[in-house]
């Protein structure tokens, strides 16, 4: 009986061991992809944030207002986050909001494979859930990716007239 109860309890145990709770993504839904790619300096020459660095400088803070207030609060966001040079996606829910979530390029890597083109031809679309935390109500930081699924569906697009940029 004694050896009954330590083998049971044993073997209880275990299963409790390998039953993880499932992390639950906070944000679940389509890539988006848009002609226009517009977030960070991800995967530009140094030169090119180095020329932003020294014009950030030379113009001072009341002339970045004074010429875009919105766009220097965007970028004074990611640079308090360290996202400047971070790459990025646009994220459609299924309730049609859209989103801009930066990721880590190990976390980005997945999704370049993944072509627009045949993406369309395939009638084919990229299904993601993520763990994310909120910078804004418009950009998230992704703290860990839970899927990136292909499934069937319409890849989700902006304009259909311009050139589509690929996540690459």
């Amino acid at each position: 009986m004694k050896n009954l109860i330590i083998i049971l309890g044993s073997i209880l145990i275990g299963f409790g061991c390998q039953i993880k709770s499932k992390e639950k993504p906070n944000l679940e839904g389509d890539l988006y992809y848009t002609w226009l790619k517009l977030g960070s300096l991800y995967g530009l020459p140094e030169r090119h944030y180095q020329n932003y660095i020294k014009l950030r400088d030379s113009l001072g803070i009341e002339e970045l207002i004074k010429r875009d207030s919105i766009g220097k609060f965007h970028i004074e966001l990611l640079e308090k986050n360290d996202l400047i040079q971070s790459p990025f996606v646009y994220i459609k829910t299924d309730s049609d909001s859209t989103f801009i979530v930066y990721m880590t390029p190990e976390e980005y890597e997945p999704i370049t494979k993944y072509s627009y083109q045949d993406l369309i031809d395939s009638k084919q679309k990229i299904r993601l859930k993520l763990i994310t935390e909120r910078l804004n109500d418009k950009l998230q930081i992704c703290k860990k990716v839970i899927s990136i699924e292909k499934v069937d569906g319409e890849t989700l697009q902006r304009q259909k007239k311009f050139k589509i940029e690929e996540y690459r």
